[in-house]
This record gives C-alpha cells, structure tokens and sequence, in this order.
C-alpha cells in the first residue's frame, strides 16, 4: 500500500450505492422479513440454531473446515447468514497471515464464522478477543469454536461495543469490524481515543459497499493516520450483489 497524495486523493472518492446494491439489500430485508414470521409463528426454529443443530451432528471434532462448510452450505442452498461467507473469509485470512498480527480485536461475532477463521491462522502465542452484544448468538458462536478446537487462543465478551472498548486495556495489532454498520466509525475512533490500536495494525471492515459506509470510508480514506485500500468483492453467498472489504494500516507515527 503506497503512502502517497496520489493514491491517497483517489482513494477518497466515496463510493454511490447502486441498483445491484439496493437490491441486494432488500433482498436480504426479505429474507429476514420471512424468517422471523415463520419463527413468530413457531412454523420452524431460528435458522441459528438449525445451523448449531446441523454442526453438532455432522461436524468433525476439531476440524475448523467441516465447521465452515456445514455453514456454508446452509447460507448457499437454504437461507442467508450474515457471516463474511467464503470469498471474504478468505481475504480475511489472507489478512491475518500476511500482517503476522498475535493480537486481534474482532468486533460481531454472530455464529463465530469469522471466529473460526481467523483463530484456525493463529499460533499458540497470538490470540483473539470478540465482542458480541446478542447473547443468544455468543452462545452458539461459543459451541461452534469449541467443536472447532479453538477455544484455547480465545476470549469472547459479551456486551455492546461501545460500552466494552473503554474498558479494554492493551493494543491491537488487527482489528476486524463486521458488527452493526452505524457502528463501525464509532467504534474506530473510539479505539484511536483509548489508545487501543498499535502502529501498523490492520483494519478489516467488512460490507462497505454493501451497506454504502461512506462515512467510515471517508474517514479512513482522508485521514492522515490511515493507509487505506478497497478490494472489490461480491456479497457474501451471492454471485452477483456487488459488495467488498476496506483494509487500512493505522499510521500512529505519521
């Protein structure tokens, strides 16, 4: 990523949502519409737990790949799950091997997807904390790591994020965003005021384009203390929806 006024100018033009966008996001509107009349209704279980039901019986012990596919599979050919999904999981991996970061700050847990993978790159001297306000799905989360077999390197706290990063007390060298979307410059700056981020940490925003996070992207596009660099991607399960993730270096030192 070059540090440069060229790049940096072009790197701060915002991005419009567009038709394919907005349809992607209504589409998921729908989906969650359904799943909740039909959960109301008692007409079928929460598709969480259809997913931690589908792990615990077809799931390998201690094979972080077979947890991912089972959930995976469920997001493709049944309804969606707002985990990274495969594509930008595997940016997110890519991301945690090359900034050869040991200690990571994950804020959206859900199902412990992006959990799973990026605990399955750590070593046994890194580890991970998470952030998750919805009990309910810290719990299942907690299941499918320990299934996983990678509980060992992790620390899940459950709470809002705003109200949990004050209270935390080291730096990060990575730090990976993918909880509400209003959230995510809030947050951020949140952990530059509390002196939370080591120089050169790694940001990894999910879902800018997705959710048009012009504001988030504006921020990290523009100041001073940022690298920043987009990669187009597709939405998570889709193969058409328009979607991708920011990855910003934090220059503390500039």
């Amino acid at each position: 990523m070059k540090n440069n006024q060229s790049e940096r100018k072009k790197s701060s033009i915002p991005f419009r949502i567009n038709r394919k966008s907005f349809l992607g996001v209504m589409s998921l509107v729908f989906q969650e519409l359904i799943e909740r009349i039909f959960t109301k209704f008692k007409i079928k279980i929460p598709k969480e737990e259809e997913v931690l039901n589908l792990v615990r019986l077809k799931a390998n012990t201690c094979d972080p790949d077979s947890v991912l596919e089972i959930i995976d599979n469920y997001a493709y050919k049944k309804t969606f799950l707002m985990n990274i999904g495969d594509e930008k999981g595997q940016l997110l991996e890519n991301a945690i091997v090359d900034s050869k970061a040991n200690n990571i700050l994950e804020l959206g847990v859900y199902l412990g997807y992006s959990t799973i993978r990026i605990l399955k790159n750590l070593d046994n001297t890194s580890k991970l904390t998470s952030i998750e306000s919805n009990k309910k799905f810290a719990d299942i989360a907690i299941e499918h790591i320990n299934i996983s077999g990678l509980s060992k390197n992790h620390k899940l706290i459950i709470g809002k994020s705003n109200e949990v990063i004050p209270n935390l007390d080291e730096k990060y060298d990575f730090i990976f965003i993918d909880h509400w979307k209003e959230l995510y410059l809030k947050d951020l700056k949140s952990l530059e005021e509390n002196n939370l981020i080591k120089n050169n940490a790694w940001i990894f925003a999910d879902n800018v384009i997705l959710f048009n996070l012009e504001d988030y992207l504006e921020y990290v596009r523009s100041s001073s203390k940022y690298i920043s660099k987009f990669i187009p991607t597709k939405r998570e399960y889709s193969k058409s929806h328009p979607d991708g993730v920011e990855i910003s270096i934090y220059k503390d030192e500039i």
